[in-house]
């Protein structure tokens, strides 16, 4: 439009009239316009965002969130057996060893429900993960004529 027609953006316009800084603005668009236009050199289409990560980096965080499940749900089972043990205790009437009937309902009870919301996340995000890298780029099907 602009070879055929003459037509100019704002920020030409503007610096046509004289505003030094609508100039200054229209290169500066110009330039985000550029980095746009070539952004399939940067981030090719065909790549997912896994396929990007490194490979170490990856299997970090697929260890970290699978030890973070497995260290949540063995205290969580844990906190259920001891919060079991010191209800069995009050309804039997039965004296636990010394400073654990204190612990488990200064430590243990109150940090149940929380603890069960750090299980909750640890899950959810391991399952985004798994998900994420069977939905990449590189898993799914297609046939190359």
């Amino acid at each position: 439009l602009r070879q055929k027609f003459g037509l100019k953006s704002y920020e030409e316009q503007q610096a046509d009239m004289g505003d030094a800084r609508a100039l200054f603005d229209a290169e500066k668009k110009k330039k985000t316009r550029n980095k746009l236009r070539n952004m399939d050199k940067i981030w090719p289409e065909d790549k997912g965002v896994i396929e990007v990560l490194p490979p170490g980096l990856i299997k970090g965080v697929d260890t970290f969130l699978k030890v973070g499940l497995g260290v949540c749900t063995v205290a969580f089972i844990i906190a259920g057996i001891l919060i079991t043990i010191e209800a069995g205790s009050k309804a039997t009437g039965t004296e636990l060893p010394a400073g654990w009937e204190e612990w488990i309902v200064k430590f243990v009870e109150p940090n149940f429900t929380p603890g069960l919301g750090v299980l909750l996340g640890f899950s959810v995000s391991l399952g985004v993960f798994s998900i994420s890298l069977g939905g990449s780029a590189s898993s799914t099907y297609r046939e190359n004529p």
